[in-house]
């Protein structure tokens, strides 16, 4: 493995700063290694250390002006990732907290016909959504929400890591987000109703999804 000299390594972030692709090149060919230890101990996945390693050099090149050359590298390098890999665990820890908040509070409600008229229209507004999604997106997001795969299980199926399935849930929920709120103007029927009965992993009216459907409702008539 090379080291570099201070002046060595001040000369590469130059260059870098810079604009010059091969000095990032050459960094991450002296840090990824010692970086990839540091993370892999944390995260316990090889899959995910290699995305934050990556990822994390991409924000190196993508805020290359705002090196401090006075400063040194490495520990600036390992801070990167580190809230990058911590930036992961956060999001998937806030999605099973709305989705546990959510499960504790299902109670029972009776179905109506005009409670099937308003899943099946909700229904196509989240389908429009899914048809608007590229197609690894769509798969990941089918295989996770309408399926009930776990993350591990969607990656191992559609042969990518689970850190890009987290990546492609994430833009999956945020773009059915925002195509709710456009055709109903009602964000919260994304929470209530997406989140709680398309959850669930067949496309069945049961009681939990007659309950999000009638809460959701009452938010479309009442705001």
């Amino acid at each position: 493995m090379k080291y570099l000299t201070s002046d060595e390594e001040k000369t590469l972030l130059i260059r870098l700063k810079s604009g010059e692709q091969e000095a990032l090149s050459n960094l991450y060919n002296v840090y990824s290694d010692q970086l990839s230890y540091y993370i892999q101990r944390i995260a316990k996945s090889s899959s995910l250390t290699e995305d934050v390693v990556h990822d994390t050099f991409l924000k190196i090149w993508q805020f290359r002006d705002q090196l401090n050359l006075s400063q040194p590298f490495k520990p600036y390098l390992f801070v990167i990732a580190k809230r990058t890999l911590f930036s992961i665990f956060r999001r998937a820890r806030h999605e099973a907290e709305i989705l546990s908040e959510i499960k504790k509070n299902y109670h029972e409600v009776d179905q109506s016909t005009q409670h099937l008229l308003e899943y099946n229209e909700s229904l196509a507004i989240i389908n429009e959504a899914v048809n608007l999604m590229t197609t690894q997106v769509r798969k990941t997001f089918i295989s996770c929400r309408i399926m009930g795969m776990s993350y591990k299980q969607t990656a191992a199926n559609l042969g990518i890591t689970e850190s890009t399935v987290n990546k492609h849930m994430s833009k999956a929920l945020q773009l059915v987000r925002e195509h709710l709120n456009k055709r109903t103007g009602k964000i919260f029927l994304f929470f209530l109703f997406f989140i709680g009965c398309f959850f669930s992993p067949k496309r069945t009216i049961n009681k939990s999804s007659i309950f999000w459907i009638n809460t959701s409702s009452y938010f479309l008539k009442g705001t």
